[in-house]
């Protein structure tokens, strides 16, 4: 039907999916909602900020929706029209890698276990995913090892006669193909372990291998205690192997998302008896720009719902109410019960940032890979919006200026590359004028030589340069520029009274606090004071070396420092009376009249 609001009254006011289609039937976007109705009646009349969205709903002309009896119905309806219809507008997982996984058929009478990378949601259990084929067909042979499951094709039960295959002679299984050999509730329970096993429940696995080693001694099946045995070795040994992160001995799934249109990236942590036992990286398609707790709901909903089996406890870094949601979907559709929540405690806080650190670094790494570009970081993309860059400024240079009442003036340029300093590109520069005396005249001068530098040898501009002060410097710097015919570079100056940009237009930007954009700016401008300011130092304390106050008694090099940063200058110390000398730290009323007499005689 078209999508308007004559069409609106037609939609109930219950749970259910929305399917949103351009003129020409295509599908544009695939979404839940508590109460239909009410929620395609937002996409009609919202006005929304962000372009990208509203480009998607100008696109929109038709719509269908889906009544479900609840809303974790509605979820499970959403995920599966997702995965099978892909529009355009959905994050879903990208098809570039399929990770190999471990099934568990458990809606056959004797399930059986093998390598697969077909993720079709059949009502299976999925394991994994593994790095690579090698590393799965390793942790297959171990659980065979541990727990005898059945790996051939067989529909069971069957009315043909099966005899047992090289798998039932290296007891790898008990062959539940001829009838009469295992016991079909027997089987399940040890499906059931093999299935504790890999939620990270191994002391459940363990009591179980123990009691079923004493019953054998008891029956003397020697040879059977013996597997069981070695069984309950392998699992304490892979528990021995694997790190420590946690001081209890919890299961969890960390999740965390990095997000740079049109990608995102997972970094999924499992973490069972407190030990990490593997960590997984996923791409996402993010069509535009979504915020990363809904892409992390989205990923959630997509994968656990797949049927792949998780832990008990999955760690976000802020769960809202949807989640609710996903935890009913599962219980409704597998029965299995699953808590999302915050960290708590400084080593779940630690085990999120090392996730969140992961999925930044293969975002990056497929980034480069898929645009051949640097991926910014958040730094530099807020930047660019709050300063309304045509570019990301991934070159950053600031300059600042440093002197004592127009005493030894030095000028200092720092380099910042998306959002890391760049010490091997740091430049000082002496002021060489003698009439440049304020600092707008000093601005000017190291601004004409640094840009006439870059010129001569070629080298490429800065995307935004930066100058420590507000509309004089500005105006200088400007004024430098516009001799040396150079019009392609982006100019503004820092004020650091209100943390305030001024632009050559007239704008005036003062960027949110608490902001990694805000942050990345007075961290700049602070090594550019840093660098001027040490470079100052070092060329007074030369200068003070040689100063008339050497061979005063009392004074040392620190008093001498302490003196020349009180009073600018020796010029400026001759002019002053004892009282004005006795003020500086650690100068008393008596080393000042030595001071003074000395000067004076």
């Amino acid at each position: 039907m078209e999508f308007n609001k004559e069409n609106l009254e037609l939609v109930p006011e219950k749970p259910g999916v929305y399917l949103f289609y351009d003129k020409k039937g295509n599908l544009l976007y695939i979404g839940k909602a508590r109460n239909l109705k009410e929620r395609i009646r937002t996409h009609l009349n919202a006005e929304y900020e962000n372009p990208r969205l509203s480009l998607m709903i100008e696109k929109v002309k038709n719509f269908e929706f889906i009544v479900t009896s609840s809303e974790p119905e509605a979820l499970l309806l959403e995920n599966n029209l997702i995965k099978s219809k892909k529009p355009r507008f959905n994050i879903r997982l990208r098809d570039d890698k399929k990770y190999p996984y471990l099934k568990i058929t458990l809606r056959e009478m004797y399930p059986r276990i093998f390598m697969t990378r077909d993720l079709r949601d059949d009502g299976s259990l999925l394991i994994g995913p593994f790095h690579s084929a090698k590393s799965l067909r390793k942790a297959l042979r171990m659980t065979l090892r541990i727990f005898p499951i059945r790996t051939c094709k067989y529909k069971l039960p069957s009315k043909k006669k099966i005899n047992p295959c090289l798998e039932y002679e290296l007891k790898r299984c008990p062959a539940p193909c001829v009838e009469g050999f295992v016991d079909p509730k027997e089987y399940r329970e040890v499906v059931n372990k093999a299935v504790l096993f890999f939620t990270g429940r191994t002391e459940s696995v363990e009591d179980y291998l123990l009691k079923e080693i004493e019953k054998c001694k008891e029956k003397m099946e020697f040879e059977k205690a013996a597997r069981l045995r070695d069984a309950l070795y392998s699992i304490r040994e892979l528990s021995r192997s694997q790190i420590a992160v946690l001081e209890e001995e919890k299961s969890l799934d960390v999740l965390a998302c990095q997000i740079h249109h049109p990608f995102a990236s997972i970094s999924l942590l499992r973490v069972r008896k407190g030990k990490l036992l593997d960590m997984e990286n996923f791409i996402l398609d993010v069509p535009f720009y979504y915020e990363e707790k809904d892409v992390l709901f989205s990923f959630a909903s997509q994968y656990y719902l797949s049927g792949i089996l998780g832990s008990e406890e999955i760690i976000l870094i802020k769960v809202d109410e949807n989640y609710k949601e996903i935890e009913e979907a599962l219980k409704l559709k597998r029965n299995v019960s699953i808590k999302f929540r915050e960290p708590e405690g400084e080593d779940e806080e630690k085990l999120l940032k090392m996730a969140e650190e992961n999925a930044r670094i293969k975002l990056e790494e497929y980034y480069i890979e898929k645009k051949g570009k640097i991926l910014p970081s958040k730094a530099i993309v807020e930047l660019k919006e709050n300063l309304n860059l045509k570019d990301y400024p991934f070159h950053i240079e600031c300059l600042d200026i440093s002197h004592s009442f127009g005493d030894e003036r030095v000028g200092a340029v720092v380099v910042f590359k998306n959002g890391k300093r760049d010490k091997k590109s740091y430049r000082k520069y002496k002021i060489k004028t003698e009439e440049a005396r304020s600092d707008p005249q000093m601005v000017y001068e190291v601004v004409k030589r640094r840009f006439k530098r870059l010129k001569e040898e070629n080298e490429k501009f800065p995307d935004l340069f930066i100058i420590d002060g507000g509309k004089p410097q500005l105006s200088a710097a400007l004024n430098a520029l516009k001799e040396l015919d150079i019009k392609d570079v982006k100019v503004c100056a820092f004020a650091k009274t209100f943390d305030q940009l001024y632009f050559p237009d007239g704008r005036e930007v003062m960027i949110p606090k608490k902001t990694y954009a805000i942050r990345l700016l007075r961290d700049i401008r602070s090594e550019a004071h840093r660098f001027a300011v040490a470079f100052h130092r070092k060329k007074m304390e030369k200068k003070v070396k040689i100063s008339e106050l050497d061979g005063i008694p009392g004074i040392g090099e620190k008093k001498k420092m302490e003196i020349l940063r009180f009073f600018g200058s020796i010029e400026r110390l001759k002019g002053a009376s004892i009282d004005e000398i006795a003020k500086v730290k650690g100068i008393g009323r008596k080393l000042a009249e030595i001071i003074y007499e000395r000067l004076h005689s």
